[in-house]
């Protein structure tokens, strides 16, 4: 066994190496704080964008909740009923001109600029000029534009593969009508029962007074007598 060296002349102080250590790990401690720190304050803007765009979602979505729920205001009415009716006529015109030599394609109705751009396949090129002529002579056609036509030889069969752009007119004068028309047949079986009974009046009179009748009746013939002619049938005069 080896006896310890005690020098009484040798300083007394610790050993360097437990201080750099112990200062290299505060300093890891510190730099994983701050970057701790810095992910909080990213997630904390993340969250509040994200729910500064939900608030203004919800506001935008209540804007339009009341705009839907005050039906005060006519031409707010009026928007809506364009929306809600934008496509009909469109709708109305190609159901009414299909017939099954017409093979459509492809349909786009277009409410913005009111256009109906369909592309179909028939048998001969007459039947899809035929179907053009159709949509130009409807009253609620505004304008027919064929914009083009290739004939296909096949197999199974020949067709004529057409591309036509049909713009119909604004619906306001028809919708106008429609609302009037309904207005009218709503009011119209209201008024019938208050007139009834004034029509019903004139009748019951003879039934009181019936010993005035025949004596009225040749006063009123003779009222009505017919003037002498003065020519003949043809309208000439002698």
């Amino acid at each position: 066994m080896k006896a310890p060296r005690i020098d009484l002349h040798r300083a007394n102080r610790p050993g360097a190496a437990a201080g750099l250590i112990a200062l290299i790990v505060g300093v890891a401690a510190v730099i994983a704080a701050m970057q701790y720190r810095d992910a909080l304050h990213a997630q904390g803007e993340a969250l509040d964008e994200r729910e500064s765009a939900i608030a203004k979602k919800e506001a935008q979505f209540a804007r339009i909740g009341n705009a839907h729920r005050s039906g005060n205001d006519a031409r707010s009415a009026a928007l809506m009923a364009q929306q809600r009716y934008a496509a009909e006529p469109a709708r109305d015109l190609i159901e009414a001109g299909w017939h099954p030599n017409i093979a459509f394609l492809t349909i786009d109705i277009v409410t913005a600029s009111r256009q109906i751009n369909m592309q179909f396949e028939t048998r001969s090129v007459q039947e899809a000029i035929s179907y053009a002529d159709w949509f130009q002579a409807q009253p609620q056609t505004e304008s027919v534009a064929l914009k083009r036509q290739t004939e296909k030889p096949g197999p199974p069969a020949p067709s004529v593969e057409t591309s036509l752009q049909v713009t119909w007119k604004t619906f306001g004068g028809s919708f106008a009508r429609a609302s009037a028309a309904s207005s009218a047949a709503a009011v119209a079986p209201s008024s019938a029962p208050s007139s009834a009974p004034s029509s019903a009046a004139p009748a019951s009179a003879p039934s009181s007074t019936p010993s005035a009748a025949p004596s009225a009746a040749p006063s009123a013939a003779s009222s009505v007598a017919p003037p002498p002619s003065m020519g003949h049938a043809s309208g000439g005069r002698r």
